[in-house]
């Protein structure tokens, strides 16, 4: 009896809790619920102001942490700051957010991640957790970084190549879109700004690291076709 009692499982509430939140954020960044104006309207009177810009940062890396879009903080910080500053408060804003939501996912799947991670479907995406992709994933436009966030977080993805590929990718789209939404300021339009030549340097980025893997598996190939084909 002690025994059957000692394998009992746990209910995973954490998991769901977790799973909730990430189909909410996702929910709401694909609905546009948080509205940008309406932080724009706020910025615009404390934006001189020296504790603005880390005001920013710290509601972006809230928002990342709890898989709820902080995409909004683009337009804030490319329509009041210049686009080098703006990037560096986006980045800095999305990278803390990204640990944020890493080490809390983390926590949360931290009693179930033995059986997480021998999964069959957790074994697919750990496959393809390696650099080149996580990088690819993040430079993707418009993709939810929860999803990356939490499911590195959940698998146990080495810090080190979370931490890398997520910097390469808040940094180009950071720069691309501030600088575009910055430039276009006085448009009559801005729903118009983030058009086909701001988002193409982010397709041709994944891209890029997708061949980049594709040939890094390609070479091993080779290598050990030749070895056998040498007497």
């Amino acid at each position: 009896m002690d025994d059957l009692s000692g394998r009992k499982t746990k209910f995973p509430y954490k998991l769901i809790i977790l799973g909730v939140i990430i189909v909410t954020g996702i929910t709401l960044h694909q609905l546009g619920i948080f509205d940008w104006r309406r932080f724009l309207e706020i910025g615009e009177q404390y934006a001189h102001t020296w504790w603005f810009p880390p005001v920013i940062i710290i509601i972006k890396a809230l928002l990342y942490m709890f898989a709820l879009p902080g995409s909004s903080m683009y337009w804030v910080a490319g329509l009041l700051f210049e686009p080098l500053y703006a990037t560096t408060i986006v980045v800095t804003g999305g990278v803390s957010g990204a640990i944020l939501a890493y080490r809390f996912s983390q926590g949360m799947s931290k009693d179930a991640a033995e059986r997480i991670q021998s999964s069959r479907f957790f074994k697919v995406i750990r496959n393809h957790s390696d650099f080149a992709t996580l990088s690819a994933i993040r430079s993707l436009p418009n993709f939810p970084h929860s999803v990356i966030n939490y499911g590195s977080g959940m698998l146990g993805v080495p810090m080190t190549r979370f931490l890398t590929s997520t910097l390469i990718g808040f940094t180009a789209k950071g720069y691309l879109y501030t600088s575009a939404i910055h430039h276009a300021a006085t448009a009559d339009d801005l729903s118009d700004v983030i058009r086909l030549q701001t988002v193409l340097p982010l397709i041709v980025l994944t891209l890029l690291f997708v061949a980049g893997k594709l040939l890094q598996r390609k070479l091993p190939e080779q290598s050990i076709e030749q070895d056998r084909e040498t007497p």
